[in-house]
């Protein structure tokens, strides 16, 4: 393990058959009990630093739509609540002096003891079939060796570019349309335009909201997680498992070459295939359908991806 994944914290649970199925290790099951017309769980979490940033996400498969939300405690009375997905009304910002809260993750500013976080869930019936990561890192970190083996998926995801979409919204749904090559992967036919709408946030008009792209997925049957990573070991072991994986990247100008854009403040990919020299993506920005398979050095990729937030979608078939 690299010192930079040595300052990754994630903590995983699921029901006994999708632990089995995940790549990385798991925690164990959570402690679902009953709450109004849902349901609610405690995660314990060790004293975080300041400069960490924390991406929970909650992935359920039932037959009824549910949502969810996410609620960071310190000591009895110190609470910071995320938005709810989907979102059910506007929510007063509750950044602090301690803590700043983002649309889909938590800055820690000063150092946090006693911390636990909430996680409610409003699906009709106690979640039996579902996937809860909490995932923490610091926001800048260097990135880790290149991978010492060549690791890639079975078959190539299927190729779409975000660019032949509605010339209004085409520039901001690199999300669901990297999300949406993955659920293809897996063997599901998407239905774009709902994908679409489903990751669509209406108060902020955001398509990007990483826990929205994951309860998307979980609407095909493709149990889901956000992984805030820093080397290439856990992507390795994805890989391995044949599940390409969602890579949130950003870089200044001409600093991943062979890309689409010339420079990025956030932009989502989607990795399948690796080794310590090159690794193959599919690029939404591409112009074309058949210009989204790409092929980026390794090591500007790992600047891109890992330095900062290094944050993933994983999403199981």
């Amino acid at each position: 393990m690299t010192d930079s994944a040595s300052k990754v914290l994630s903590l995983r649970f699921a029901d006994p058959h999708n632990a089995a199925r995940y790549p990385l290790p798991v925690t164990g099951e959570c402690a679902w009990q009953r709450q109004d017309n849902g349901w609610i769980t405690r995660i314990e979490l060790p004293d975080l630093h300041a400069g960490y940033i924390i991406a929970p996400s909650l992935s359920v498969l039932c037959d009824e739509p549910y949502g969810f939300q996410f609620t960071l405690c310190s000591g009895t009375k110190a609470r910071w609540p995320l938005p709810s997905s989907p979102r059910t009304e506007p929510i007063q910002d509750a950044s602090s002096r301690k803590v700043r809260t983002a649309l889909d993750c938590y800055h820690i500013i000063k150092p946090l003891c006693n911390v636990s976080l909430e996680v409610t869930c409003s699906a009709p019936g106690e979640p039996t079939n579902y996937l809860l990561v909490v995932s923490a890192r610091p926001v800048e970190l260097s990135p880790g060796a290149l991978p010492p083996h060549s690791a890639e998926c079975r078959q190539v995801p299927p190729q779409r570019s975000q660019m032949l979409e509605n010339p209004r919204i085409a520039s901001r749904i690199c999300s669901p349309i990297a999300a949406g090559m993955v659920i293809g992967h897996h063997g599901h036919a998407v239905d774009w335009r709902q994908l679409l709408m489903d990751c669509y946030d209406p108060v902020t008009k955001m398509y990007g909201m990483w826990p929205l792209a994951i309860r998307a997925a979980s609407h095909y049957g493709c149990l889901g997680a956000i992984e805030l990573l820093a080397s290439w070991d856990d992507v390795s072991s994805c890989l391995t498992a044949d599940l390409p994986l969602v890579a949130s990247i950003r870089f200044a100008k001409n600093q991943l070459p062979g890309a689409p854009l010339t420079a990025t403040g956030g932009h989502l990919i989607v990795v399948h295939a690796v080794n310590s020299e090159r690794a193959l993506v599919n690029d939404p920005a591409a112009p074309n359908h058949g210009a989204v398979a790409r092929s980026y050095p390794t090591p500007a990729l790992a600047e891109a991806w890992f330095r900062h937030r290094g944050a993933a979608y994983i999403l199981l078939p």
